[in-house]
Parts: structure tokens; sequence; C-alpha cells
């Protein structure tokens, strides 16, 4: 007899990020961290400080550095888990 091989179910991908501009408000959680705690048993997620985005309008360099790391303390602050999650900044990615 000839069986039908059913490949295992691929877990979906999440790609996300918040711009470092200013810190993260209300908002930033309601809109979209929440929902990224609550959704990191379920996907395979991929979670960015976007600070090349946030160099289109004038900034201070330095304070956008901050921010940036910052930020990225925000988010395991709001719960994000490393274990599950990637977390990273955007301009390190080569």
């Amino acid at each position: 007899t000839i069986e039908t091989i059913v490949p295992p179910p691929r877990i979906k991908r999440i790609l996300s990020g918040v711009q470092p501009t200013g810190s993260l408000h209300l908002g930033n959680y309601l809109g979209a961290i929440r929902q990224w705690v609550s959704n990191q048993e379920l996907y395979e997620n991929y979670f960015c400080v976007v600070d090349l985005h946030a160099i289109t309008v004038p900034h201070d360099p330095k304070k956008l550095s901050k921010e940036t790391l910052e930020s990225a303390a925000m988010y395991l602050a709001a719960g994000i888990d490393p274990k599950k999650s990637k977390i990273f900044v955007q301009s390190h990615v080569t």
C-alpha cells in the first residue's frame, strides 16, 4: 500500500519591532508588546528595536543609542522571554 506522508506542521513566525524614539509607552504595550508576550508559546518570534527606521528623521546619535538599549530592556521587563523569543537590534544585523 502507498502511505501518504504528512509533513509535521510548521510553526508560524512573527517578526515585529518598535522604533526607539523616546520611551516606550502604554500604546506600545497595548498595541504590540502585550500580544508578543502572550503569543510566545504559539510562534517562532523575532522582536527587534528598529533603530535604522528612527534615523529617517533628525536625531541625536548618543540619545538614540541610549534609547535603543532602553527599548530592548523594556521588552525584557514587559515579559519577553529570550529563551522563547529572539530579541535583536536592527542595526546589529549584517
